[in-house]
């Protein structure tokens, strides 16, 4: 049994589900949902929801005294606190409860042992690679007939170099502890990254997508076209996923929903421009969470 720990917000949760499936199915062991996060989180913090389901996922949430029984088991009596000794004494991976132990790709990651509760980011491709194809079908939804995106969808599809760009401003922005730890990348880079892109496709006609529409309408310009795509706020914010894997091209910000919206393109010949810079105050090594095919600026 493997069960992977879920937080945050749904780019995060779409890593974690990746990473846990792709260990289940090294270890060809059932994979559970551990979401008791989301009943014990931080209420001052930005309020997050458990979204995964919004892809046809067809693996069971965990419930708590299973992740009690079979994960954390008592301690109670002599027997079992040798083994909680044992455990202890053991490698990361080989503990019940297998927590990553940095940000970039740990190479031990596939030598855990079931049962195990993984619990981390694991924001890295390198964790989910043998089954990409799986996590892609998966994560690729099919727009409904009916829905306002279609509109959206009919004009990316129109445009021979349509180029998704993500800004993400929010709690980055206005929470003071989110934007001196993460930080939101600047306008420099979105220039930057535009210039570049330019240089590369011809006649780019960009498509913008953010939590903060009117700031991007305010401070993004180009010789070339500028749609602001808009209508997927709260429970619909997991279309502009699907939207941003139909432009040929991505402009991603610091953000992991951006970087599934990039890494969903299906394009052989996509050009993605990502941030050298992805924390602001956090030290981690970002060096397996970009592609190498993918331009960092």
């Amino acid at each position: 049994m493997i069960i992977t720990s879920l937080n945050s917000g749904l780019g995060n949760q779409m890593f974690q589900y990746a990473a846990g499936k792709s260990l289940a199915r090294h270890l060809k062991s059932e994979l559970l949902l551990d979401i008791t996060w989301y009943k014990n989180s931080d209420k001052a913090q930005t309020p997050r929801f458990f979204e995964l389901m919004v892809f046809p996922i067809k693996d069971k949430i965990a419930e708590e005294d299973v992740i009690e029984q079979h994960i954390r088991p008592s301690s109670k009596g002599i027997f079992n606190r040798i083994k909680y000794k044992i455990n202890r004494n053991k490698p990361i991976h080989k503990q019940w409860s297998f927590i990553e132990p940095h940000f970039h790709f740990y190479k031990d990651f596939f030598k855990a042992e079931a049962p195990v509760l993984i619990q981390g980011y694991w924001q890295s491709e390198k964790y989910f690679q043998s089954i990409s194809e799986e996590i892609k079908t998966l994560y690729s939804l099919e727009i409904p007939k009916n829905d306002p995106n279609n509109k959206w969808v009919q004009l990316i599809n129109s445009q021979s170099n349509a180029v998704c760009i993500h800004v993400r401003r929010g709690d980055m922005v206005n929470n003071p502890e989110v934007a001196t730890m993460h930080g939101s990348c600047n306008i420099d880079y979105y220039n930057q990254a535009m210039s570049y892109i330019e240089s590369k496709v011809e006649q780019p006609t960009y498509f913008v997508f953010s939590d903060d529409i009117e700031w991007c309408k305010e401070n993004l310009n180009s010789k070339f076209p500028i749609e602001f795509v808009t209508g997927n706020e709260g429970a619909r914010a997991h279309w502009k996923i699907q939207l941003m894997r139909h432009c040929k091209h991505n402009i991603i910000a610091n953000s992991t929903f951006s970087w599934w919206g990039a890494w969903l393109n299906n394009n052989p010949n996509k050009i993605v421009v990502a941030p050298l810079k992805w924390f602001n105050k956090i030290e981690a090594n970002t060096k397996d969470l970009i592609p190498e095919n993918w331009k960092r600026i």
